[in-house]
């Protein structure tokens, strides 16, 4: 064997640990979308056997043309003359057989793509062997796996794809590369009688031909899934070649199905691959791209070959499923063509087999749910309920309420409450006027009276405005003797002398004066001008009348003595020239009696200028009474902006329990997810599901709270019952 096409082995690090000179009958097979395989032959005594322990991994090359890279799963040892270890070989794919998705996993539909869900799988790789290269689809199915290996995962992914498709590997590089490409469909190389072709064998089979395919998907009875809400209503698909091999009907049933729109285009792929008899081609051949080195003449799985043969008269272009090549020291090669994929499903099946993960799928039962609710409503506050709908109720097959009316119903006719301090808020003030009231007359009652005296105050000047003038008659009064207080006497000086003038005096009654006695001189009087008259006459001798014609002077010497005046009732005219008086006013009292009389006060307009020293007042009252006339009146008041600030005291109330009743509405409107729906007149038997709010597909959204709200037309109480009948699966939860 050239050193080109002698194995190479690594360890689990794919790290090189030594090039197996020795091997011999290095082989592989090659399967389209499916796991590859290889052997290889050691002497026993070789000393690289300790290489090949189990997972180690093996590159295995075809005159120098890289086949793949493989992991050693497994030896036989065989001894004759001499002995020999033939081992097993698997494609590093199978890598992806060493991890698992554990029990229930989603993902896909709307917006997640094909890619999405690749790298979803391949997130769960303990140790990270593989990436996603190339995608060429872009799809949107959903995919639900139950305990399966992501190997098998991997390999679920594109069943749902109407296109032809072709998983490939780049080993070259680490991490490795996964791509899934949409596969050739131009032919690439030839088979033909006569040229390359040693032999060939041809196959058909019509056991598994169909012409329709009628899918059923997760559940049982009533409630499996079938495709007729993504189907115009048709529960199968039929196939163009009806007419050429007749309606040929079977069930295919998958309960790993849960989405009517996946199940649809999985069985529409299944039924273009069955719907011709199954023709398989087993060409063996030579392997001319040894010798020519040319691409048509090279046989790799997946690839469109031209097979012809005229002597039986075969002549297709179809796609190479398999190669094997026992040896690659050798030109033989067996290249195997089928019209149709028949294999993938059995290989799926097969690794779960070796990897002892039973295929469990959960199935589920019927449920039948009833929600009560009661509540007191009125039209502004509505009755208002929430029921939710899990993710994994497949189907809901009934949703029926019911509604009573009763009367409002109340438990207590009071609240128990502790006082406190309350402030209220600002108020505005204003003007009252209070209406007009009758007057009335107010006796107080007797007042004992007291002296009071004041506290001392100080004195100031206070001017008085100008006021007018008037006449004031006071009340007659009663007279009475007034001994005034002694005083000093003294000099008076009288203002500059002003213009005279006559003065009648007004009539007065009169009277007798008579003076104290009085001891000292009154003193001298004088004046700077006119003659002195003779006073040493009579006093009869005095005229009535007596006239100052000159300045003069008067000496009187008046000892101790009394006078005894009687002035009639009488009257004086006086003209008195312009002049003025020096009066020496010597220290005496006066003694006065003034009758009972009354006096008339005439006050021009005038003002006041007085000057109050400080000083105290003592007052007595005597005991007395008041007597108070309010004649009819009303009052205006003016309230300023003000708050209010009450304290209640601690305090309780005693509340009376029972039950109570009130009012009852006579119609009501119901809304489910805010769709107002009609209601029969006895709120009975009411199908909401076509309210119910839905998503994509127009199916009723699960995994969320939907809402029913019952608006009253008065205050009442309201008894429903919601009923509902579905069918769901054991996932979601948990279990406690």
């Amino acid at each position: 064997m050239s050193t080109a096409n002698m194995p190479r082995v690594y360890d689990q690090n794919n790290n090189l640990l030594g090039i197996l000179h020795l091997a011999t009958s290095v082989g592989y097979r090659q399967v389209n979308n499916d796991l590859w395989t290889a052997t290889f032959t050691l002497p026993a005594d070789d000393s690289k056997n300790e290489y090949c322990k189990p997972f180690n991994y093996i590159e295995i090359f075809d005159e120098g043309r890289r086949i793949e890279l493989f992991r050693i799963i497994g030896q036989n040892l065989t001894r004759n003359t001499r002995g020999f270890i033939v081992y097993e070989c698997e494609q590093v794919v199978a890598t992806l057989l060493d991890d698992v998705l554990f029990q229930f996993h989603q993902i896909g539909n709307i917006g997640v793509f094909t890619t999405a869900v690749i790298n979803y799988i391949l997130s769960f790789q303990t140790v990270r062997n593989w990436r996603l290269g190339r995608c060429d689809f872009r799809h949107q199915f959903l995919y639900k796996w139950e305990s399966v290996n992501l190997l098998a995962a991997l390999f679920s992914v594109p069943q749902p794809f109407g296109d032809e498709w072709h998983f490939t590997y780049d080993t070259t590089v680490y991490p490795w590369v996964i791509n899934l490409v949409r596969a050739e469909t131009e032919l690439s190389c030839e088979v033909r009688y006569g040229k390359n072709m040693q032999g060939i064998e041809r196959q058909i089979d019509a056991t598994n031909l169909i012409t329709r395919i009628m899918p059923l998907g997760h559940g049982e009875g009533d409630n499996q899934l079938t495709i007729e809400s993504v189907n115009n209503g048709r529960n199968f698909l039929e196939a163009d070649t009806v007419g050429i091999w007749g309606r040929k009907a079977t069930i295919w049933t998958d309960r790993r199905f849960e989405d009517a729109a996946n199940m649809m285009a999985t069985a529409a792929a299944i039924l273009d691959r069955l719907k011709n008899p199954w023709i398989c081609y087993t060409v063996t051949s030579i392997d001319l791209f040894k010798r020519t080195k040319q691409d048509f003449d090279m046989f790799t799985e997946g690839r469109i070959v031209r097979v012809i043969d005229k002597l039986d008269g075969i002549n297709v272009d179809t796609r190479i499923v398999e190669i094997s090549k026992p040896d690659v020291t050798k030109a033989d090669i067996t290249v195997v063509i089928e019209n149709q994929d028949r294999n993938i499903a059995g290989s799926i099946a097969a690794l779960q087999e070796r990897a002892r993960i039973n295929d469990t799928y959960a199935q589920g039962a019927e449920t039948l749910l009833t929600i009560p609710f009661t509540d007191n409503a009125e039209a502004s506050f509505p009755a208002i309920f929430e029921f939710y709908i899990p993710p994994n109720m497949v189907n809901i097959n009934e949703a029926i309420l019911r509604v009573q009316l009763l009367p409002f119903r109340a438990f207590s006719r009071a609240i128990q409450g502790g006082g406190g301090t309350t402030q209220s808020t600002t108020a505005g003030g204003g003007t009252t006027a209070t209406s007009t009231s009758g007057g009335g007359t107010t006796q107080s009652t007797t007042a004992g009276g007291g002296t009071t005296r004041s506290t001392t105050a100080g004195g100031g000047t206070t001017r008085s405005t100008t006021a007018g003038g008037g006449t004031t008659a006071t009340s007659t009064s009663g007279g009475g003797t007034t001994q005034s207080t002694t005083a000093g006497g003294g000099t008076t000086a009288t203002s500059t002398s002003g213009g005279g003038g006559s003065t009648t005096s007004q009539s007065g009654g009169g009277g007798s004066v008579s003076s104290g006695s009085n001891n000292a001189d009154h003193g001298s009087q004088g004046a700077t001008q006119g003659p002195v008259p003779d006073m040493t006459g009579s006093p009869t001798a005095l005229e009535p009348q007596h006239i100052h014609d000159a300045w003069h002077t008067h000496l009187v010497n008046v000892g101790t003595h009394t006078h005894t005046v009687n002035i009639p009732a009488h009257s004086h005219n006086f003209t008195i020239d312009a002049h003025s008086h020096r009066v020496t006013i010597e220290s005496h009292s006066h003694s006065v009696t003034i009758p009972p009389h009354q006096h008339n006060v005439t006050i021009d307009p005038h003002s006041h200028s007085v000057t109050i020293d400080p000083h105290s007042h003592s007052v007595t009252i005597d005991p007395h009474s008041h007597s108070v006339t309010i004649p009819p009146h009303q009052h205006n008041v003016t309230i300023e902006p003000h708050s209010h600030q009450i304290t209640l005291p601690d305090h309780t109330h005693q509340i009376e329990f029972g039950i109570f009743q009130g009012t009852r509405a006579q119609s009501i409107s119901v809304r489910v997810d805010g769709n107002l729906m009609p209601i029969p007149p006895d709120l009975n038997e009411i199908n909401i599901i076509p309210f119910l709010r839905r998503g994509g597909g127009g199916r009723i959204i699960r995994g969320a709270w939907h809402q029913l709200e019952i608006v009253p037309d008065r205050l009442t109480r309201i008894s429903a019952h919601l009923f509902i009948r579905f069918f769901t699966n054991a996932r979601g939860g948990g279990n406690f």
